[in-house]
């Protein structure tokens, strides 16, 4: 047996321990014989299932919450809640939820989500005094990228300690697909890319059509898959507001090499990823990138760009390919600046890396075609980064076991993390996998 074919079937052991114990069971933290807990959960339509478990030992509790940003868009940060007196605590997701009721705080990047708001601002002060507080037991960003993120914003207040001291990171989970790769018998002499992206500017849809015109040009076999609502242009932050500025791209969609698919119910979209050879996701900015951890999960790679929260868990040429955009330190990409958007020099600086990036990634491609190994080193990869890093039942375990020792926790105690328990997520795919004892070399 091949050495990379022993190391899968030892890791396929070693996740099958895991899902069996799930990680914090080994520990001793787990006792299945308690009564679970009643755990009210804000009812949002997406962001929140990838932050609390998908099944858990505990009665999570969907609520409906006042969408206060139908009133005032500024508003998105904050919520009302009816009392939840059946609860043992809330997990609330971006939106801070005013009172004072035992609450876990996850976001995505920033928090307060502040959209502009000014500090003197009432709904600013609700939301930063709602965070501080002790009732408020833990603040868990999605990614490093968030926790760097939040340290930034928070730098030069006065509760930074305060807010520090319960912060963590825990990244988002999913569903694993079939164990079976769909793709095991593919020649991979020619490519299919699926690009998923409601911001089609902003999550690299004009890159990904480029790189379809590219592969035309150059006599490529590569086709792109486009499922977008195809929103652009000046109500998208990292988008140039000129409104004639996408419609280069968007003639793009014509090509015969391009399938423009429109919006697909989740399980679909899942499917033709698994499908796929390269999940597109060559971002400007992106707090995490929900198809691409879904990808993974289907045993697809991803074609990313290194910004924000993409370098933890994608790495160039072992489950991905990554293509690079100025940063800042925190992650942000690097532009001419967001309130220049309507001028030429943003549109010229947008329009260049887009075709810098769509240059770059076709010449990649054209190298993997016809690939097998390397192709399939990079669809186990991806597949064990998903096992690794996202899988379900490992990161429902660890939300039921965090949901059980806050419960127990006095609302007015003071806060200090556990060292053993309140454990961030890998900062890497490297640290994962070696947490996990898988050899990349």
């Amino acid at each position: 047996m091949a050495a990379d074919q022993v190391q899968l079937v030892n890791r396929i052991s070693i996740v099958k321990k895991i899902n069996a114990k799930a990680q914090v069971q080994e520990r001793g933290q787990v006792e299945e014989m308690k009564q679970p807990l009643t755990i009210a959960v804000l009812k949002d339509r997406y962001q929140t299932s990838f932050m609390t478990p998908r099944t858990s030992r505990h009665r999570i509790k969907r609520v409906n919450f006042t969408p206060l940003n139908k009133i005032n868009s500024e508003l998105d940060g904050v919520t009302v809640l009816v009392p939840q007196l059946d609860a043992s605590l809330i997990h609330a997701h971006n939106r801070i939820p005013a009172g004072s009721s035992k609450l876990i705080m996850s976001f995505e990047s920033h928090l307060p989500r502040r959209f502009g708001l000014a500090d003197s601002t009432t709904a600013v002060k609700v939301m930063q005094k709602r965070i501080e507080q002790d009732s408020c037991r833990r603040i868990i960003g999605m990614s490093h990228y968030a926790r760097r993120t939040f340290l930034k914003q928070h730098a030069d207040t006065d509760a930074f300690d305060v807010l520090n001291n319960k912060l963590m990171v825990r990244h988002p989970n999913c569903e694993l697909g079939p164990a079976a790769d769909r793709l095991s018998d593919d020649p991979f002499d020619k490519f299919v890319l699926t690009f998923v992206g409601g911001h089609f500017g902003r999550k690299g849809g004009c890159v990904s059509v480029r790189v379809a015109e590219l592969a035309n040009e150059r006599g490529l076999p590569i086709e792109v898959n486009i499922i977008s609502s195809m929103a652009v242009g000046g109500h998208i932050w990292t988008d140039p507001s000129d409104p004639e500025f996408f419609e280069p791209y968007l003639k793009l969609l014509d090509l015969p090499n391009v399938n423009v698919l429109g919006s697909m119910p989740n399980a679909e979209v899942r499917e033709l990823l698994g499908r796929s050879h390269f999940c597109m996701l060559p971002t400007f900015a992106d707090t995490f990138g929900y198809s691409a951890i879904e990808a993974m999960a289907e045993h697809t790679p991803v074609i990313g760009t290194d910004v924000c929260a993409l370098p933890e868990f994608i790495e160039d040429g072992l489950n991905g390919l990554v293509f690079h955009l100025d940063s800042t330190p925190t992650g942000d990409w690097i532009n001419p600046g967001y309130n220049r958007r309507g001028e030429k020099i943003f549109a010229d600086h947008f329009r260049d890396e887009t075709e810098r990036l769509a240059q770059e990634i076709t010449s990649r491609l054209e190298a993997f075609l016809g690939q097998r190994e390397a192709m399939l080193r990079l669809r186990r990869f991806a597949r064990l980064t998903a096992e690794s890093m996202f899988a379900a039942p490992i990161q429902g375990a660890l939300w039921d076991d965090l949901y059980s020792r806050v419960a127990e926790e006095k609302k007015s105690a003071p806060i200090e993390l556990d060292p053993a328990l309140d454990v961030s997520s890998a900062e890497s795919v490297r640290e994962a996998f070696e947490r996990d004892g898988i050899s990349v070399d």
